[in-house]
């Protein structure tokens, strides 16, 4: 590690571990809650889109019925007998610092069937149609969440990741050598003291034996 040992840089390296450990714990509490809340959107989306395929297969099956028997032409037109406009509005939602989206809409019926034309069961069926579009269009914005929030979720996690086992592991360790070289700077310091010391009280001692010495004589 090239850094100083001195007090100032103990001080520093502290003021970044005790930031450092406080952003980890933010971001693994970020974290948690983002997942808890991803599992439960996984949740609701499974299941969203087996009550949609469920209802595809049903409707499938009852449309095939319904035609059968009916001149291509005659099935085409039904087809093209009634149309709806929808008009959706998408908003930005913020979840714990994530712009997730949620999609209001409403829905215009343009044109009108024609009972002539129809049967009751494909004019039922594509009544059930119809109200399969809320459903849907909330399969489409969880699916699209969920896709949202496991990116944030990846890229919190390397962050929590990185700080957990590189920095805050980096910075106790650089506190560790850098307590360890002031304490040995301190030894050195007393050690040099304590030298300096002896050799001065020598020194003392051998001028007070020439003192006397030379009154002696």
């Amino acid at each position: 590690m090239n850094v100083t040992a001195t007090r100032m840089e103990l001080s520093k390296y502290r003021k970044r571990l005790k930031t450092s450990e406080e952003a980890y714990k933010l971001l693994k509490d970020k974290q948690d809650d983002l997942m808890r809340r991803f599992i439960a959107l996984i949740k609701e989306t499974d299941t969203l889109r087996k009550e949609i395929n469920a209802s595809i297969r049903h409707l499938s099956t009852q449309t095939g019925l319904g035609i059968a028997g009916l001149p291509h032409q005659m099935v085409d037109n039904l087809t093209l007998a009634k149309e709806s406009a929808v008009m959706a509005q998408i908003d930005v939602v913020n979840v714990m610092g994530v712009n997730v989206i949620d999609v209001s809409y409403t829905v215009k019926e343009t044109r009108p069937s024609s009972a002539l034309v129809s049967t009751p069961l494909l004019a039922k069926t594509g009544h059930e149609m119809r109200s399969l579009l809320p459903g849907l269009l909330r399969l489409t914005v969880t699916e699209k969440n969920c896709y949202i929030l496991a990116k944030e979720i990846e890229v919190l996690r390397r962050r929590v990741n990185a700080l957990e086992h590189l920095i805050i592991p980096e910075l106790r360790r650089d506190i560790r050598i850098i307590r360890l070289k002031l304490s040995d700077n301190e030894r050195e310091t007393i050690s040099r003291l304590i030298k300096t010391k002896s050799l001065t009280s020598s020194s003392v001692e051998n001028a007070v034996a020439r003192d006397a010495t030379n009154d002696s004589v």
